[in-house]
């Protein structure tokens, strides 16, 4: 799919909270992180065209609608989230490479960071 917008949570330089060392400090228990499966997993890095790559080309993972994005970040997740500075945003990217309904890979031609629109996940917690 071509041009779209999709939603998903970063920083200010555009990097997701989803990292090694990191994720200990705001991922709570659950019953449904099994739902909650790596892009890696769930389409394979085969989906990055490796042997094409276009210089410029941003790559990342997000979600279609809040109620998807809002699987991945609980309300308290979200609020420990927002004090280290990360933000859920709404992004226009080129092109969808792979997408389930629980997420979706991208690609774009500017940073991550570039033209991201905040936006509040959940209304009761301050951004």
């Amino acid at each position: 799919m071509l041009k779209a917008t999709i939603l998903r949570v970063q920083d200010s330089d555009g990097r997701g909270p989803w990292r090694p060392g990191f994720s200990r400090l705001w991922v709570r228990d659950r019953a449904d992180h099994d739902n909650l499966i790596p892009w890696t997993t769930e389409f394979g890095m085969g989906i990055i065209p490796r042997d094409t790559w276009p210089f410029g080309r941003h790559f990342g993972c997000g979600c279609r609608t809040i109620e998807q994005l809002q699987r991945w970040f609980t309300v308290e997740e979200y609020a420990t989230l927002t004090r280290y500075g990360y933000q859920a945003v709404r992004l226009d990217v080129d092109r969808v490479i792979a997408e389930s309904e629980r997420q979706l890979v991208f690609q774009r031609s500017r940073p991550l960071r570039a033209g991201a629109e905040p936006f509040n996940l959940y209304a009761q917690v301050a951004a």
